[in-house]
């Protein structure tokens, strides 16, 4: 079955949609690099393994210091493209890009290149759309639940 089907996709951005908004502490602990941002690229929230990637602190996004669009390796355009997309109210998932992110050195490169896989998609609504959207660096295994 493939790991990216309508489903499948939707299911995980349901569960990353619902650890940010209820269980932060679960959200900081997942296994996968994940980032939420406002329109403007301000981070509002990362789980530990995008703070650790990417050498940005909790005080860092605390304080509105840390804009996403900064944080994307710019060798690749649709990076960019994708994270404002994200915006619009569709999840889409990029397979087998370049690392999406500059990293924080050497062991940061190796963790980056276990995520080959993007998924955009809107985070959280308020009256006017799409409040903040998200990314999802994932993995290249295969997602047998379904």
């Amino acid at each position: 079955m493939n790991k990216y089907n309508a489903d499948s996709v939707h299911k995980r951005v349901d569960y990353v949609q619902y650890t940010y908004k209820y269980e932060r502490s679960c959200f900081d602990g997942l296994a996968f690099p994940i980032a939420v941002y406002d329109r403007d690229g301000i981070i509002a929230g990362a789980n530990k393994i995008f703070r650790e990637i990417s050498g940005i602190t909790e005080d860092d996004i605390r304080l509105g210091k840390v804009n996403f669009f900064d944080c994307l390796n710019d060798k690749n355009a649709v990076f960019i493209e994708a994270a404002h997309n994200a915006f619009s109210g569709g999840e889409k998932v990029y397979q087998n890009i370049s690392p999406a992110l500059h990293t924080n050195g050497d062991i940061a490169d190796y963790q980056i290149t276990l995520f080959p896989n993007a998924i955009f998609f809107p985070m959280t609504y308020d009256r006017d759309g799409v409040k903040f959207a998200g990314v999802l660096l994932d993995e290249n295994k295969v997602d047998d639940t379904g």
